[in-house]
């Protein structure tokens, strides 16, 4: 995908079972750095997050980690977990910018636009302002109560809660 929108990256990683070898050489021809991993016991993604965690490389923006393959964009978001709390990262879609919430947030926002927040498996004590269905110490579970489908109902949205983990989608607006 990057060849085909000409945008050279930096350094390429993974264990490029599905680069085709004339992409490679492309990119070779560019002197983009190519680190190949052989490791089959984790994903691609995982891969360069590890490799962003060892070199110090801690402010990430991810993009195309969400597909048609919904087993693929689930197990992104097992993997986002994995390492939101050792790296500021976040996942970035044509919509959405989706990040896990280090027990509190706070951004401007446009009123009357769709705010999610999923428990991964769970978050505990939850509080909201700025939406319109809010939360005051409340819990959410996967499986059993999500905050899915809200929206916001001011310019400042601030989430908090005290244990556990959360996703947030907020349209980014770019």
């Amino acid at each position: 995908y990057l060849k085909k929108i000409n945008l050279v990256p930096d350094l390429i990683i993974g264990d490029l079972d599905s680069v085709k070898k004339n992409t490679l050489k492309f990119f070779r021809n560019k002197n983009v750095k190519i680190l190949k991993i052989d490791d089959q016991d984790t994903t691609d993604f995982e891969k360069s997050l590890i490799y962003c965690f060892k070199n110090n490389l801690n402010n990430i923006t991810v993009f195309c980690a969400t597909s048609l393959r919904q087993d693929h964009t689930l197990n992104n978001y097992s993997v986002l977990k994995r390492y939101y709390r050792k790296l500021d990262i976040k996942i970035v879609t044509d919509e959405f910018e989706i990040l896990f919430i280090k027990n509190f947030i706070k951004f401007k926002y446009r009123p009357n636009e769709l705010v999610s927040i999923i428990a991964l498996p769970i978050a505990q004590k939850i509080t909201t302002s700025g939406l319109q269905f809010p939360l005051s110490m409340q819990n959410l579970e996967f499986g059993v109560r999500e905050g899915a489908l809200n929206k916001s109902v001011s310019g400042l949205i601030s989430i908090s809660f005290v244990s556990g983990d959360l996703l947030l989608f907020k349209k980014h607006f770019i």
